[in-house]
């Protein structure tokens, strides 16, 4: 197999006004978070499904051997990593309105 040319990173900010669906806009937060994470479900799915169904077909079981796993330091970095890209995308709005409700800091007298 060859392998991909890496994907070039997008920048993941749209333009113009966010669609309105509901009256309250922490609905509409609270929608788009439930819409990313049955996304990222989906996709994990998909992947798992392809993962066992490949080990299946060359008989391999790997249920006991993922149970035994233990991960390295720079495993667990990478791990880390993308747990917090996943929040990031699922905190997306949340994070968004914190940003524009900070203050800035009162100086001291």
């Amino acid at each position: 197999m060859t392998e991909a040319a890496p994907r070039k990173k997008l920048t993941r900010v749209a333009k113009g006004k966010r669609p309105k669906m509901f009256d309250d806009w922490t609905d509409d937060v609270f929608m788009s978070m439930i819409t990313a994470l049955t996304t990222e479900m989906l996709v994990m799915r998909d992947r798992v499904d392809t993962i066992e169904r490949i080990a299946a077909k060359k008989g391999v079981i790997l249920k006991a051997e993922i149970d035994a796993y233990e991960f390295d330091e720079a495993e667990l970095a990478e791990r880390d990593a993308a747990r917090k890209a996943l929040a990031d995308r699922i905190f997306y709005l949340v994070l968004q309105q914190a940003e524009r409700n900070k203050t800035p800091k009162q100086k001291k007298a």
